[in-house]
């Protein structure tokens, strides 16, 4: 071996010397590794809300200590962490009270002091009330009665089904109009009452016999001989939510952005329904299993004049392959999520930067919220949905960054427990 190096004589060799430079220098180098550096916790918090758990510093160094070293936290919020114990630093708690706190955090590593600055606003707690009503007719009453002074146009659906008053809460909302529940059979005395004190000129009827009765829509027409009374119904849900959609004086009329939803369930098209109002667009009901949109469907979306469609919920909602066959005819994206919670939290943190009121529904049952649609979306406010007992923190957290002064629970303590109301977290 050493002979046949040597027989390359001092050329080759001197040729294999200078490669070998070569590629040393072409290596990379060995990247140094960055110091921590200290890090402020949120700059927005509320009252009464917990914290999410933050790391005060970039990069975890063992070695790090972590201090306020000028000014201080404010009530209720702590940093904790120990470098002996190998604990990280992190801010946690729950502030107890409002306003704004500034204050210096400085990481020592090895003996040398980094200091950032840092504030906090707090802001105070929102007020929570609740509307709700001896059944889900009554709770469909009250919200009208505490959102509308009068309505031109008066939408109602069956009680009974969530899915004719889902597709009628975005068009409701669009048209700033109110949304009944009736039962399927006979039209409550209370509902009655709310619709006489509405004073509507247009009465619709969404859904077909099957869901409201002949004899119901037969009522209205007696009860309201000022209004016009008229029926949009279809085969299914999901026609009846097409034909409610283009009918050119009672639907959505011509919107550039629509949302497409499950109709097999009810909770992403509850929370997608506030969203796309605020947005000026409405919620096409689809079957989720489907693969492609049907030529009815595009016929709908090409009327309405949409440009963006949304899809809210996962794929187990609505297919991966119905979105790829959309995104072949407009601009598609999706807000899905772990859950239903986590769906209405992708949904309306896309759509909403700041709002006054926010609505709290339950991700259980379907009949307390659905009236609540028009009147949020019409309002630029959203709807989240919570547990019996408790709110989801990925909700609270939601709330923290919208800062509303009101928060409105939906539905008797049956539906949402008194806990919902103080904001106690799952």
């Amino acid at each position: 071996m050493r002979s046949r190096f040597l027989s390359l004589g001092g050329a080759a060799a001197a040729s294999l010397v200078v490669s070998a430079a070569l590629l040393l220098a072409a290596a990379p180098a060995a990247q140094a590794i960055a110091p921590s550096n200290p890090v402020c916790p949120p700059t927005v918090a509320t009252q009464g809300i917990s914290l999410p758990r933050t790391f005060a510093l970039d990069y975890n160094d063992p070695s790090a200590h972590v201090a306020i070293s000028e000014g201080s936290l404010p009530a209720g919020v702590a940093l904790t962490g120990d470098e002996t114990a190998h604990l990280r630093f992190a801010y946690s708690g729950t502030p107890t009270a409002s306003g704004i706190a500034n204050f210096t955090v400085t990481a020592t590593i090895s003996g040398n002091p980094v200091s950032i600055a840092c504030s906090m606003a707090v802001f105070p707690t929102p007020t929570t009330s609740r509307i709700g009503g001896a059944d889900r007719y009554a709770q469909a009453d009250a919200l009208a009665h505490a959102s509308f002074q009068t309505s031109n146009i008066v939408y109602v659906a069956s009680g009974e089904k969530f899915t004719d008053a889902l597709s009628a809460g975005s068009v409701a909302g669009l048209r700033s109009s109110a949304l009944l529940l009736t039962p399927a059979n006979a039209m409550t005395p209370g509902t009655k009452a709310e619709i006489t004190r509405l004073q509507p000129h247009q009465i619709v009827v969404v859904g077909g016999p099957a869901s409201v009765a002949p004899a119901v829509e037969q009522g209205l027409v007696k009860d309201f001989p000022g209004a016009t009374v008229t029926r949009i119904g279809g085969a299914d849900r999901y026609d009846v939510s097409r034909s409610l959609l283009s009918n050119p004086s009672v639907g959505a009329g011509h919107t550039d952005w629509l949302s497409v939803a499950n109709g097999g369930n009810f909770p992403d098209a509850l929370s997608a329904s506030p969203a796309a109002i605020a947005r000026g667009g409405a919620v096409l009901l689809v079957d989720g299993s489907k693969t492609v949109l049907s030529d009815s469907e595009k016929h709908v979306l090409d009327g309405l004049g949409a440009d963006q469609v949304s899809i809210a919920g996962g794929p187990a909602s609505v297919s991966a392959a119905l979105e790829h066959d959309i995104s072949t005819l407009y601009p598609v994206t999706r807000n899905g999520g772990a859950d239903r919670f986590d769906v209405a939290v992708s949904i309306n943190n896309e759509v909403f930067g700041t709002a006054d009121t926010v609505y709290l529904a339950s991700g259980s049952t379907f009949p307390d919220a659905l009236s609540a649609a028009p009147v949020a979306g019409a309002g630029h406010n959203p709807v989240y949905l919570a547990h019996t007992d408790c709110v989801p923190g990925a909700v609270l957290q939601e709330i923290v960054r919208i800062q509303p002064s009101k928060i409105v629970v939906l539905g008797g303590a049956n539906t949402l427990t008194a806990a919902v109301e103080a904001l106690k977290p799952c």
